[in-house]
């Protein structure tokens, strides 16, 4: 034992030299002992495939024993203990159709947009990556309104009035695959007046998978401009910015490359610095796990870092800006439950606060436990006036099958109590098939509802494309839904 210990030990400068010479040092606590082997073998191809020599690799053997000889056997599956609830939900099934069940159903983007009317319900965006289709859909009502958008596999879309003429455009992430590649198809898209004529337009293309736009003022000169995250994959990816410039004739789109790191996912906007002008926060996933701020200098953005994972496979799966303790500045809601690389469920796979605490500094803070949780919102579901947190989760059939026993639950709220602690309650324990959600009163009763999309694996479970959980205190009218939209309890 004492021999091994030394040879560990004596070892692991070797490690961190060649192992950490991209990214951080993995853990040997983040695979089981028996998956070390094929592990190791993916790093030591991923440096012969990227080009770099500068770095001395050391016995592949040598590496392998390293890792297996302080990995654990089994993964340790995370506590999901939960409390009851005086405040219950309700489920409503919105059943996919047969567009949506043909291709698989595969919601990336769940939204809200703007009422036509201030008196009028607001309709749910939705995006499906598999189908290629964009819609919006009446909570209550059930009726869809397709948007043609010639989208092949978009991952996110974004309500904003980018061409400045008072009509509402749709601004879209296309992937351009809906499988994880290196290629050259996806796009930024804008549907112009998405009510009316609904003119598309082509942004930027000939970059890799993007996963996320936003629009923002970045230059101060008074038209939108767009930041894009090209998660790409291994040799594709990086940020764009789009710089509008007005003409007489309409507006034309400069592109300008930011950053060539693959695995961007959001690019939420806000003014971090309180310097008046807008800047940007991006997570940054694959094997970075970095959330960081590019602010905005004028003439350039300034990359800041705010938080970084401790491993390159922590399974970073999304942010979300809120304040969330009321002092006037900006968390970041920051997820890692991304299962679909190594198909493990990973002991830190949960939500996590950013806390703000002034001079661009963070405190990280794990608020709770969630195998496969992709979304994390902020909201106040128990209305007594302080924020709670509501999360989703997607985990692969490949995961459970490799951990049985996993416990298992896909939509949660997250209390906070008056101690500032969280009470953790499950909504749905139901396999967890969730990449996205989004908050809404989608029965207008004044409490805070949740609408999540549904993930299919394949046409034979694609029976429906949104779960509504609405809080408890729905009218009774409710009741009276359309036979597209049926009713069960939250949590069977």
């Amino acid at each position: 034992m004492a021999s091994t210990q030394s040879w560990v030990s004596d070892s692991e400068p070797r490690m961190r030299t060649f192992c950490g010479g991209c990214h951080a040092l993995p853990s040997p606590q983040s695979f089981p002992r028996d998956d070390w082997y094929h592990e190791v073998q993916r790093g030591f191809d991923f440096y012969y495939q990227s080009g770099r020599r500068d770095l001395q690799p050391p016995v592949q053997a040598d590496v392998v024993r390293w890792y297996q000889s302080q990995a654990p056997e089994q993964l340790q599956l995370p506590d999901l203990s939960s409390t009851t609830s005086a405040r219950s939900f309700t489920r409503q099934e919105i059943a996919a159709d047969g567009k949506s069940v043909d291709a698989s159903v595969a919601v990336s983007f769940v939204g809200t947009l703007s009422p036509i009317a201030p008196a009028m319900q607001s309709r749910l965006l939705v995006s499906e990556m598999n189908a290629g289709r964009i819609y919006s859909l009446d909570p209550v009502a059930g009726d869809q309104i397709e948007y043609a958008a010639e989208v092949q596999n978009p991952a996110a879309v974004r309500e904003v009035d980018l061409d400045g003429d008072n009509r509402l455009d749709l601004l879209i992430a296309e992937l351009g695959s809906p499988l994880p590649a290196d290629h050259d198809r996806g796009k930024v898209i804008l549907l112009s007046d998405y009510r009316g004529a609904a003119r598309r337009q082509v942004l930027l293309e000939g970059i890799g998978r993007v996963a996320d736009v936003r629009a923002a003022d970045f230059d101060g000169d008074g038209d939108l401009d767009v930041v894009a995250a090209e998660f790409g994959w291994h040799t594709t990816g990086g940020l764009h910015l789009l710089w509008q410039d007005r003409m007489v004739e309409g507006s034309k789109f400069r592109s300008q490359r930011l950053d060539s790191r693959s695995g961007p996912i959001h690019v939420p906007v806000t003014d971090l610095d309180g310097d008046g002008r807008l800047d940007f926060i991006v997570l940054v996933s694959q094997e970075h796990e970095v959330v960081e701020a590019f602010l905005n200098r004028g003439d350039q953005f300034e990359r800041v870092p705010l938080f970084a994972a401790p491993d390159p496979s922590w399974g970073s799966s999304g942010i979300e800006l809120t304040d969330f303790d009321g002092d006037g500045d900006q968390d970041v809601l920051y997820t890692a439950g991304d299962a679909f690389d190594s198909y493990l469920i990973k002991p830190w796979h949960g939500i996590w606060l950013l806390r703000n605490e002034g001079g661009l500094k963070f405190q990280a803070q794990q608020i709770a436990a969630l195998p496969g949780v992709h979304r994390a919102l902020a909201a106040d579901l128990d209305q007594d006036g302080d924020q709670d947190i509501a999360a989703c989760a997607m985990v692969p059939a490949r995961a459970l099958q490799a951990q049985p026993g996993t416990p298992m639950q896909s939509v949660i709220w997250l209390e906070q109590t008056a101690d500032g602690a969280f009470a953790r309650h499950v909504i749905s324990a139901e396999r967890p098939i969730h990449a996205a959600m989004t908050v809404l009163d989608a029965d207008s009763d004044g409490d805070m509802d949740l609408a999540a999309g549904c993930f299919a694996e394949s046409r034979s479970e694609s029976k429906f494309s949104l779960l509504l959980f609405l809080n408890a205190g729905q009218p009774a009218a409710v009741a009276g839904l359309p036979t597209a939209v049926r009713g069960s309890a939250a949590g069977r």
